[in-house]
Order: structure tokens, then sequence, then C-alpha cells
């Protein structure tokens, strides 16, 4: 059987180009067939579509994201699926059409409308995006997801590794959602669990990212999350890290300016550059210099022993803080370091000993050695780490043992003033 429209019964019908409509140069108007392969028929058995869309003058050709016009937010959400015309308004507003116009010239989406007589009916009804765009938009978010799955179940992983000696980061791996975030959030996880500090904010971007501007905000972002300025120092992204410096010490800066210490009770914060690094003298040679991590205790001891130089170094010293401990201790007769009894205090401690001349004498202070509460016990991470530090066969080693033997952290204010304190009156250091 034969239909009036030339058609056999059964046949699909062929599409439909609507080559009247022109409203649009450069693009090309038909009638999509519907899903029965058939057009809907007039009285007359001849095919009369209902619906019409816009699409590009070479369909065969792939389609092309245009340069500049859609963020990539934007772009991620017309491909994804198709979507109503008032959604596309609701997005993209007054330049709705415009861009959706742009995007059909260029293959990405075609524009659907209702067939009004020989018309298209304005506003649009939908916008169906090309499925070859379509099918790798849900390829990538597909494997984001798979990504963001394994980012999650590595932070927390850390976050529990962390979680006595870092506990700012724990916290921020924990409390991050968005998974870009995370991503540098893990990255400098990463580094602290490695121990690894970088000389610059750059420098930490450059080895993650290979691209030294790729977030060249990094500070701010990790700041935001909860991660503390001391361990932002740590891992080597505060562009300018501080001292804090008391007793009878001179600074020279570069300038030729001098600041004498010693007038005014420290420790003083002192912001150093890298590049700009002052010079500093001890104005009573001989005397021993004290390296000590806690706040309060570094506080106590520049007011009851103003005649000892005294060096705050709060958290991993970053190298330009390492510097001015040095210069200190080559003008004085030993050095006494003071961190907390953790894993964490154990590095601080392996640093600084590390760096100090081969000829220094150096007495590491454990605070554990004087009355105090017990701490949070070691966790795994922690206690492999110090493991291995108490295979060194120097004071740092002793050290890590004693943590070991004791099996908790102790980072108390009135602990380390006790022990400095005790330290101090037996005069090992005369």
């Amino acid at each position: 059987m034969t239909d009036t429209d030339g058609t056999t019964d059964g046949e699909l019908d062929p599409e439909i180009t609507l080559s009247w409509i022109r409203d649009y140069p450069g693009l090309v108007a038909y009638a999509p067939l519907p899903p029965s392969g058939r057009y809907p028929r007039d009285s007359r058995g001849r095919p009369r579509p209902r619906s019409a869309r816009l699409r590009t003058a070479n369909p065969s050709e792939a389609p092309r994201r245009p340069e500049g016009l859609l963020s990539d937010s934007d772009w991620s959400w017309v491909i994804r699926s198709e979507h109503g015309w008032a959604g596309v308004s609701s997005r993209f507003g007054t330049d709705a059409l415009r861009i959706m116009l742009e995007l059909t010239e260029f293959g990405c989406v075609t524009i659907g409308y209702t067939l009004n007589g020989n018309a298209l009916a304005q506003p649009p009804r939908r916008v169906y995006p090309h499925p070859d765009l379509t099918a790798a938009e849900q390829e990538r978010r597909s494997r984001r997801r798979d990504d963001t799955s394994t980012l999650r179940t590595r932070a927390e992983q850390i976050a529990s590794a962390l979680a006595d000696d870092w506990p700012d980061v724990s916290r921020a791996l924990r409390d991050t959602d968005h998974p870009d975030r995370l991503l540098w959030a893990v990255r400098a996880a990463t580094d602290l669990a490695e121990g690894r500090s970088h000389d610059s904010l750059r420098a930490f971007v450059q080895s993650h990212a290979k691209d030294t501007k790729a977030r060249d905000d990094v500070n701010h972002l990790l700041a935001s999350m909860g991660f503390d300025h001391e361990t932002l120092i740590a891992v080597g992204v505060a562009r300018n890290p501080y001292i804090g410096l008391g007793g009878p010490i001179l600074l020279h800066t570069t300038d030729g300016s001098i600041l004498d210490l010693s007038a005014m009770p420290g420790p003083h914060d002192i912001r150093l550059s890298p590049h700009m690094l002052p010079r500093l003298t001890v104005t009573e040679p001989g005397d021993v210099l004290l390296v000590v991590e806690n706040r309060q205790a570094a506080e106590a001891v520049c007011d009851t022993r103003a005649d000892l130089p005294v060096v705050w170094c709060h958290g991993q010293p970053p190298d330009a803080v390492v510097s001015m401990i040095v210069q200190a201790a080559q003008q004085t007769s030993g050095v006494v370091i003071c961190a907390d009894a953790d894993l964490g205090g154990v590095r601080i401690t392996a640093r600084i000993h590390d760096n100090l001349p081969s000829d220094t004498t150096i007495h590491v202070v454990d605070v554990g050695t004087v009355p105090h509460d017990e701490g949070r016990p070691f966790n795994t991470h922690s206690r492999s780490r110090l493991q291995q530090l108490a295979q060194r066969p120097d004071p740092v080693g002793v050290f890590a043992q004693r943590c070991l033997h004791r099996g908790y952290a102790i980072e108390q204010e009135a602990t380390a003033r006790a022990a400095l304190q005790a330290v101090l009156n037996g005069n090992l250091y005369a």
C-alpha cells in the first residue's frame, strides 16, 4: 500500500528540511523524525511535522567548543543533558538565545521549537547537546567521581595518620568537601607526612602541578581550610616565615640598622625574607642558646633568664629560620633544644640538630622527664616514624626512643617550662 505522499506503508519517512525558514543565516531548520519514523499526516496524508530544530549547516563535522564563550561549569551544564528553555533562560538570562545560537553554529547543540504553521514559534522549547559531547561529559564525570572517591579515601588515611602531630591538617582533610580544594589539602598533607618542606609557595605548586601559576593563592586556600600558620611554614608555602628572638641579641638589618632586642622582654616576632636575612649578634658570647618550640615556655625563659639568647621556633623551621639559629649557635658555647615530646617535636629537633655545625655541643630536652599529664597515645603512623628516628645514634635518636617508650604525646606549656627550668638549674652549661 502506498500513501498519497509516495511512501510505502511501513517505510521510514525521509527527514524534512524546512528550507523556507531562513531566520538564522548559517543555520538549517529541519523537522526531526518522531520515534516511530513517520511524521504526522494531514487529512490528505501529507507529512505535517509539529516540531522543528535548528542545527549547524555542516552536521557531519565534529562539534567544536567556541573559545571564550562559556566558563567550564556552564559548558559542562549545557552538554551533560538536554534542557528546557526555561532552565536555559534562568542560567544565561538575556544572553541565552545568543549563546545557544553560537553553540548551534559550532555543532555543539540543536535548538528545538514548536512549529507554528510554517514558522518557528518563539521562544524555543528545548536545547539538545550533541550526543558525542554528552557521552564525553558523562565519561568525564564518571572518572571524576572515581577520582574523588579515591581522593577522599586517601584524605581519610592521611587525616588519621596526622591526627596526633598535625590536628589542624587532620580536621581540614575531614571537613573539606570540594574535590579541587581537597586535592591541594592532600598534597600539602602528604608533604607533611613524608617530612618534605618546600623553599617557597611557587616551589610547592611547581612540585605538584608542574606550573608555578597553577594555584598561586594556595597558601590562602590552605589557611581558609584550617591549616595553621605554623603548618604552612612547615610545608613551605608561607612566603615569609617568622622567628621569635629574645635575650642579649643585636639584629643587624640589611639596610644597616641595628635593633637591640635585649631592651624589651622577648621573644620578639621577626618576619624573615629569605632574600634579605638580617645578621644576628649574641652580645654575651659563651652562653648557651635556647631553641624552644612552646611559646609560653620561651616567654618564661626570657622573663627569668634575660641573659640567655632564646629562639622561639614554632613548628618545623624553614630554611630562613634555620639559618638564623645557626648564626646564633656559632656564637655560643652550646645549644639546648626543647620541643614537644611527639613526632612533630622530634622532627623539629632533628632538623635543627642536623643543620648545626658538627662541633656544636647539643643538649636535647625531653619534657617527659618532669611531672606531666599523659597525652594522646601515638597512632600507627606516629609510632612507625618515631621508630625510624629512634635508629639515629645521636641525641635525636634517644629522644625518639623515650617518646616511643612512653607511647603518648606531651605538648603541655607548664611541662615545657618545668623541663627547661630543670635544665637551667642543673647548670648543664656554665
